[in-house]
């Protein structure tokens, strides 16, 4: 049966606003739900969100500030003055700048060592830890004990007649008088017993060779020849000259290597004086041309430019003549016209003084009075000095 709105008509439904839910058990509802431990459905935090917080909560978070005042004094106590500031930071600046120079010169020598062990290390140079040096002679010294002792190696690895040839030219032995007796050498000593035997005419040759080389004339030799061949002797004669004439040929040439030996000795020595007397020339020098000063510096660039050749064999004097094309005419006017007299130059000089000092003192009289602060600077007194000599 279905309650119509009828039914209630007449009710007093005011006393249904007061009822409700026991407040226990609200309490407990929350007290529950406040004390449920995370789970998997429930693992966040229960966060109560507050818009703001409590005046009390405010007044307990906000510190109160410190006067900057004090702390400025406090800080300015502490400070040091900036004197003592300044001598810090110089000394702070020495004590860098010597820590830098000492680790760029430990750089330095580690650079120098680990180059010197590369060098090693690629059979260049060969040296013992103990015999280190860091010096760019002691370097270069054992690159050239390397390369004298690795050309020696190839010298001795070649076959024992070029090996003589090298080493006599390196001594100033005409290289190619060395060959030809070289030759004339071997001729003889390939001449065998059995080939002498066979061959008349060989036989003749090596007597006359004999006979001609101890001074006799090519008439002579052969009328001897002739008495040898009718006496049936020519062979025994031709062994015997054969002999003869290998062992003067050695002699020859070893008497012909000794002198020319000396002889580049003797050019060696006659360079290394003359050398010595340039030196000792350039340096007793004060001046060479008339007015000009020679320093230390100039004498040593003046010694090099004459004595220091390039790998053509040439110095700096013959590639200045070479650059210039004019370079003998002006010595032949140094030597014909001025007679090596360089005063004329200086005259000149003089002239172009006097000539400024003389236009100085004709403007200074068109304006009629001294010349003003401002013009004085055109004066040059060192030229008047000059025109007054």
């Amino acid at each position: 049966m279905a309650i119509g709105d009828d039914a209630l008509e007449g009710l007093d439904l005011s006393v249904l606003q007061n009822i409700t839910k026991s407040p226990e058990k609200d309490v407990k509802t929350e007290d529950k739900k406040d004390d449920t431990p995370p789970s998997i459905f429930e693992p966040q935090l229960k966060i109560q969100e507050v818009d703001e917080l409590p005046e009390d909560k405010k007044k307990e978070e906000k510190q109160p500030e410190e006067p900057k005042e004090e702390v400025k004094e406090e800080v300015k106590e502490n400070e040091p003055d900036e004197t003592t500031k300044d001598k810090e930071e110089d000394k702070e600046e020495t004590v860098s700048e010597e820590s830098d120079d000492s680790e760029t010169k430990e750089e330095e020598e580690n650079a120098f060592r680990v180059f010197a062990e590369m060098q090693r290390d690629k059979g260049l140079i060969d040296y013992k830890d103990d015999d280190f040096e860091e010096s760019d002679d002691w370097l270069l010294g054992k690159i050239s004990e390397t390369v004298e002792s690795k050309v020696q190696d190839y010298k001795d690895s070649m076959p024992q007649e070029i090996k003589y040839l090298l080493d006599n030219y390196e001594a100033g032995v005409p290289i190619s008088n060395l060959i030809d007796m070289q030759k004339q050498e071997q001729a003889y000593e390939s001449i065998s017993v059995e080939a002498l035997q066979k061959s008349e005419s060989l036989q003749k040759t090596v007597v006359r060779d004999l006979l001609i080389k101890t001074g006799w004339s090519e008439e002579r030799a052969n009328k001897k020849l002739q008495r040898y061949e009718d006496a049936g002797v020519l062979h025994e004669e031709a062994e015997e000259a054969l002999s003869s004439l290998v062992e003067m040929q050695k002699q020859e040439k070893e008497k012909f290597v000794e002198n020319k030996k000396k002889e580049q000795q003797q050019r060696i020595q006659a360079h290394e004086k003359w050398l010595t007397d340039l030196k000792d020339h350039i340096g007793k020098q004060e001046e060479i041309l008339p007015g000009f000063k020679l320093s230390p510096r100039d004498k040593d660039n003046l010694y090099k430019g004459i004595t220091k050749l390039d790998r053509q064999g040439k110095n700096e004097i013959m590639r200045i003549r070479e650059k210039d094309p004019e370079f003998d005419l002006k010595i032949a006017y140094l030597a014909t016209i001025l007679k090596w007299d360089f005063s004329a130059f200086e005259r000149q000089s003089t002239t172009k003084s006097t000539r400024k000092l003389a236009d100085v003192i004709k403007s200074t009289k068109k304006t009629g009075s001294r010349p003003s602060r401002g013009t004085s600077k055109a004066v040059n007194f060192s030229t008047m000095r000059k025109s007054l000599r």
